[in-house]
């Protein structure tokens, strides 16, 4: 997103709102606004950002026009009612002072005459019902379905984009993204085009009925309407900046409440309820104080309209008297001033309407702009044009001179060579931070490196589709994602297809089949959200066997024994053998129980290769990781 020169209005105030209560009178530290975490500012409303907005409905153009035609023709037949009121009451007008004359209508027929005109006023009022009915089921309709396709576009990119995409943005904004900016857009996309359409040609029709129903009643009002444009130009200019700052704050509020509810557990653990709350509560105060600012421009604004109808009302009311008094009106002219007092209020609704559809369309676009922000992210890793599908592998992978780093200025890793064959385990060990997680990322093509090639089987991972590569590897990590549902559901997430009998027959090669079954329901056990109702260890078995289940030819273990006490892991280890088989598996451990058998061992440190070898080439050249192995021996003692 391109960013605009934000218009100097100032929109802080003075409020009771940023006042903290007593509970949020604590020490706490009250973390500071970082502008590297905040967006871009936004830009005023402008054609392109409408542009695109408008072609979210090209695809539903037929069920729009059918909504727009019905509300015109609902529009019109409620118009007509001022035209049926001026007849009435110039009719019965008309008998009253013609009762007596020759030739004047009979009081019966008079009557039968009204009843007449107010049947017909029913019957077109009536057709206006059926039509508005109409029009909201086929306008519903077609915005629902905007909606539908916009929240799918918007997970399917999201499902797109690279991994250094979610390690820059917090979840509450991805969040925020997909819920409160799409349904800001909602009343826009149901009623955008039927609100500018059925309101612009009621303000013409209006105007120019009550033109033609007298000229100088409609002279007497038209100078207000210089009064309309100049109060909207300045709303509007006023209304976009702060219904932009308005979205801003709410994100900030759900971007904190998301923090706090995935940390649950830290926060309980070092007792930071308050503080917690005294930065939320801070959040609160400026997210109400905006909304209070929004209010404030529609106090100011919508008074302003209603003084508009008045005075319009107000000078039809009192030229139109002095004309019927002057008798400048003629015949009828007390139905013209009706007429012409109505056809006034029918348009001034419209600019009414306005005024709520513009704080929609604020809303809708300061939405509309973050979820195209959003929507124009483009994956850094990402399949190039017609890049064809990696074959079925053997497991050989090659790292030739890489250099990675996750900002490209501050690389975590440094000319890193290596090769690995098919059927070999290798080991990654290093400190904290060192770069071992790093290299399973870029065999797993999350992230490209700034130099050098990985490959498998001899492709470069860069010109093959990542579909391809990810259906022949498997991954687990230290803390492992379960979805909510059942064992068996968790199991199959990497083969859908797989049966029951299939995830067993992975569950007991692997090991964990007397432990799944041991569960409450065994295989039907629901693991609950984000695996909640399990241990660590036995979300970890879960997820060695979904990995073992998708059959892969490169198999990455990230940190995965770390949370696994020492039976179980012991139980792994036996059915490690049958696991790799055939496969080519990285493993990243702390624990040298667990990489001794290692085909070979790489020693990173601080992002480069320094020692590899088998466990014993390495404990025999008294390097680096024969000092770990004594400190490991020494501890276990």
């Amino acid at each position: 997103m391109t960013q605009g020169k934000q218009p100097e209005i100032s929109l802080t105030i003075s409020h009771p709102f940023r006042r903290k209560p007593a509970q949020a009178q604590t020490k706490a530290p009250v973390v500071p606004y970082n502008e590297e975490d905040e967006e871009q500012r936004y830009r005023p409303i402008d054609r392109v950002l409408l542009g695109r907005t408008l072609q979210l409905l090209a695809p539903f153009k037929r069920q729009y026009a059918l909504g727009i035609f019905l509300g015109i023709l609902m529009t019109v037949g409620e118009m007509m009612s001022p035209k049926f009121t001026q007849w009435i009451i110039n009719y019965g007008i008309a008998f009253t002072a013609s009762k007596g004359e020759a030739g004047a209508p009979t009081t019966s027929a008079a009557a039968w005459h009204i009843v007449f005109l107010v049947a017909m006023w029913a019957v077109v009022l009536t057709a206006a019902v059926i039509l508005q009915r109409l029009t909201i089921l086929v306008m519903t309709g077609a915005g629902e379905r905007v909606q539908f396709s916009l929240r799918r576009r918007l997970f399917d990119h999201l499902q797109k984009l690279s991994m250094s995409y979610y390690d820059k943005t917090k979840l509450g904004r991805i969040i925020s993204r997909c819920t409160s900016d799409v349904t800001a857009l909602r009343e826009i996309n149901v009623w955008g085009l039927h609100t500018i359409v059925a309101n612009g040609l009621m303000m013409i029709v209006a105007a120019i009925m009550l033109a033609g129903t007298n000229l100088w009643l409609f002279l007497s009002v038209a100078w207000l309407g210089v009064v309309l444009v100049v109060a909207n130009r300045i709303y509007l200019k006023r209304a976009a900046v702060a219904w932009q700052l308005a979205r801003e704050g709410w994100t900030r509020v759900s971007t904190n409440l998301a923090e706090n509810i995935t940390g649950m557990r830290v926060v309980n653990a070092f007792n930071r309820q308050g503080p917690n709350l005294g930065v939320f509560n801070t959040l609160q105060y400026d997210n109400t104080a905006n909304n209070v600012a929004v209010a404030r421009l529609n106090g100011v604004y919508q008074p302003v309209l209603e003084l508009v109808r008045f005075l319009g009302k107000v000078t039809i009311l009192m030229l139109g008297g002095y004309l019927i008094v002057r008798g400048t009106l003629g015949r009828g002219g007390v139905g013209k001033v009706v007429a012409a007092f109505l056809y006034w209020d029918w348009f001034m609704n419209p600019i009414i309407n306005f005024g709520n559809f513009y704080n929609l369309l604020m809303q809708a676009m300061a939405g509309s702009e973050r979820i195209f922000s959003l929507l124009d992210l483009q994956p850094e890793v990402q399949d190039e044009p017609g890049a064809p599908p990696l074959p079925r592998i053997t497991g050989r992978v090659e790292f030739d001179h890489v250099t990675f780093g996750y900002s490209p200025e501050r690389p975590v890793l440094h000319d890193v060579c290596f090769e690995a064959n098919p059927g070999e385990m290798v080991a990654l060990v290093g400190a904290t931070g060192s770069g071992k997680s790093s290299i399973i990322s870029l065999v797993a093509r999350f992230y490209q490196p700034q130099s050098g090639r990985v490959r498998v089987d001899g492709h470069d991972i860069r010109h093959v589709t990542g579909e391809s590569l990810h259906r022949q590897m498997g991954l687990v990590l230290q803390v492992n994602y379960l979805f909510s549902g059942t064992v068996v559901d968790n199991i199959r997430y990497a083969r859908p297809d797989a049966t029951e009998e299939q995830v067993i027959a992975a569950a007991k090669a692997i090991g964990s089949h007397d432990a799944i079954c041991s569960l409450k329901d065994g295989y039907r056990t629901e693991v609950g959200e984000r695996g909640a109702n399990m241990s660590l260890g036995q979300r970890q078995l879960i997820c060695f066997t979904r990995a073992y289940l998708a059959d892969p030819r490169i198999f990455m273990l990230d940190e995965a024994t770390s949370a696994i006490d020492t039976g179980t892991e012991l139980l792994i280890q036996r059915s490690l053998e049958r696991l790799l088989e055939g496969r080519t598996t990285f493993v990243v451990a702390h624990r040298l129980s667990t990489i001794m058998r290692a085909d070979r061992i790489l020693v990173i440190d601080q992002g480069r290769i320094i020692e590899r070898g088998t466990h014993r080439e390495l404990v025999a050249a008294g390097g680096k990781y024969a000092h770990l192995y004594r400190q490991f021996v020494s501890h276990s003692e």
